[in-house]
């Protein structure tokens, strides 16, 4: 993976939880892993391609999903609703969006899929494009989250 599109994406990710948390997001020690990633208990995924093809997840466990979108909407949550579920989506979707617009504007040709969510305990990932997966942990104000990239250049 390069750093010139992971940066971006780091980036992005940890400006939007800002905005949205209105607190400062602090980035923990990157880890590279190979094949299938643990994720927490939400994953919001979406596919990314053009120049690349991979995918991008933001994970996080039950009671920080549930924190995250009560502060996104101004309200509390008991359980992952259709609204809170929604608003998780959109979470990562204006993530990975203003990423790829950032690199776009750099001149690369980027394109992202609809989020997609997965709850359930334990959950994992496998990828069968054998890409190596970037973990990058980040600490925010509404709890600790993933965000998993596994990037490579689109063969042909």
């Amino acid at each position: 993976m390069r750093l010139d599109y992971i940066n971006p994406i780091i980036d992005s990710a940890v400006n939007v939880l800002a905005d949205f948390t209105s607190a400062p997001v602090k980035r923990g020690t990157m880890q590279l892993q190979q094949g299938s990633t643990r994720n927490n208990d939400v994953a919001a995924i979406i596919g990314i391609a053009g120049e690349v093809e991979g995918r991008i997840i933001l994970e996080m466990g039950r009671d920080t999903a549930l924190s995250m979108a009560g502060m996104m909407n101004d309200e509390q949550f008991t359980e992952l609703s259709p609204l809170a579920l929604d608003t998780l989506m959109e979470l990562a979707n204006v993530m990975v969006a203003r990423a790829v617009s950032a690199l776009n504007d750099k001149g690369y040709a980027f394109r992202l899929t609809p989020p997609l969510i997965f709850t359930g305990a334990n959950l994992s990932t496998f990828n069968n494009l054998s890409l190596e997966t970037l973990v990058i942990p980040l600490y925010a104000k509404a709890g600790d989250m993933d965000l998993n990239v596994a990037l490579r250049l689109k063969t042909i």
